[in-house]
């Protein structure tokens, strides 16, 4: 017999299926057996003594194979479908679980994020938490797809690079074949590259970062979602930054129906407000947060700046060259304005990017107002000396978009596997 999904159960057939106990009472004269498998959840019943004395001898999350009917039914149990039950004809333990570690069938006791992060496998077994991550899929299955529609160009940029993309110091060196190397700490200079050949790409890769973080919205390794256009200034690609977030916004909504009622989040669409940076600072100033023309916005800032726009993705744009990266376009040396920006969502920034220098000795000149070395960036700057058209970008950190749309206290909680300052393991 073919096995049957939980989702595609229908009453009055026989049907085979495979998956967890999460939940089991026996009485005395019947067993109840709530199963889930990666569709749902279903109650299974049985009134036969030797099924019954079968199901008292499993555990909490054992894997089970039970064959049985299909039957209309007025379900009370939690996360189980309401309108039909299982009765079991046939039951087979197919991994018998050892006691757990922590509860996957949190009734009593909750789990702290370490001890549920050092068994992530069980973890993610919660409705609430396979939730979060059956929404990612859909986050960055949707940037794909919006931009494939764009007739953008997908690229595998390398993880492993020679220096600094960026310019900064927190990066994580590591041996190559008897070289010292770096763990890339963004995609930012190869797809420029690409995009000044290829016109449009975009890219979904890892990235790591040796920042000595230890707050709710860091972690070292993290999955990105970048692009790069030619011909494209700031404000053209912040409007592509709108888009692929409104429709990111919309397939969760269409999809995860279910996903987004176990976590409580009423999502919408978001609108957007574009402000100039000397606009930003001046309503966060005006609103009780002491800031300045020429200072980053701290998290209180970027929090206080998102409350006056509440469900509006935040642009601030025209950000000073002196704290934007060497390859950020000036707009006006003279004012230090440059062609900048950054993105905020719900309080926390998700991105950042601008115009890039495609101009070989401006690209010297800026290299060594941050006190860089051309040498060590001579690849990548003569590239731009073979026909290179003007062009911008951004990167939205996967996680991070998550945590925001979501509403979670905590970046991990939107990462399997966390990869912080204490994190290695699992």
């Amino acid at each position: 017999m073919e096995r049957t999904y939980v989702s595609d159960l229908k009453p009055g057939k026989e049907v085979l299926l495979k998956g967890w106990i999460y939940d089991y009472r026996v009485l005395s004269k019947m067993a109840f057996i709530v199963l889930r498998d990666s569709s749902g959840f279903v109650q299974c019943i049985t009134k036969e003594p030797k099924i019954t004395k079968q199901v008292s001898s499993l555990t909490m999350e054992s894997v089970i194979e039970v064959i049985g009917k299909v039957k209309s039914a007025n379900v009370r149990e939690e996360n189980a479908r309401k309108d039909i039950e299982v009765e079991i004809e046939s039951l087979v333990a197919l991994s018998k679980a050892e006691q757990l570690p922590i509860q996957v069938n949190e009734k009593a006791v909750k789990a702290e994020l370490p001890a549920r992060l050092d068994n992530r496998s069980l973890d993610v077994r919660k409705p609430n938490v396979s939730a979060i991550f059956k929404i990612q899929s859909t986050i960055i299955n949707s940037f794909r797809e919006f931009f494939y529609h764009k007739q953008f160009i997908e690229i595998q940029p390398p993880g492993i690079i020679a220096t600094s993309t960026e310019g900064g110091t927190d990066l994580f060196k590591v041996d190559y074949f008897g070289k010292p190397v770096y763990l890339a700490q963004s995609p930012q200079l190869y797809k420029q590259l690409m995009a000044i050949s290829l016109e449009k790409v975009f890219s979904t890769n890892t990235i790591w970062r040796a920042e000595k973080h230890d707050t709710t919205k860091h972690i070292n390794e993290i999955r990105q979602m970048d692009i790069e256009c030619a011909f494209h200034d700031d404000m053209a690609v912040m409007k592509y930054a709108e888009e692929v977030i409104k429709y990111i916004a919309k397939k969760v909504i269409e999809n995860n129906k279910r996903e987004l009622e176990i976590l409580g989040i009423d999502l919408k669409i978001p609108e957007a407000k574009y402000l100039t940076y000397s606009e930003a600072v001046a309503l966060v100033s005006k609103n009780g947060i002491k800031m300045k023309v020429g200072d980053d916005f701290e998290p209180e800032a970027e929090r206080k700046l998102c409350s006056l726009f509440p469900n509006h993705i935040v642009f601030t744009y025209e950000w000073p060259s002196s704290i934007k990266p060497f390859y950020i376009w000036s707009k006006n040396p003279k004012k230090d304005i440059s062609a900048g920006f950054d993105i905020l969502f719900n309080g926390i920034e998700i991105s950042s990017g601008g115009q890039r220098v495609h101009i070989p000795e401006m690209l010297i000149q800026q290299l060594k107002s941050k006190k860089l070395n051309p040498e060590n960036f001579k690849w990548y700057v003569d590239a731009f000396r073979y026909g290179a058209p003007m062009h911008a970008g951004w990167s939205i950190g996967l996680e991070r978009l998550t945590q925001t749309m979501l509403k979670l206290p905590n970046i991990r909680e939107a990462t399997l596997f966390p990869r912080d300052r204490n994190r290695l393991t699992p």
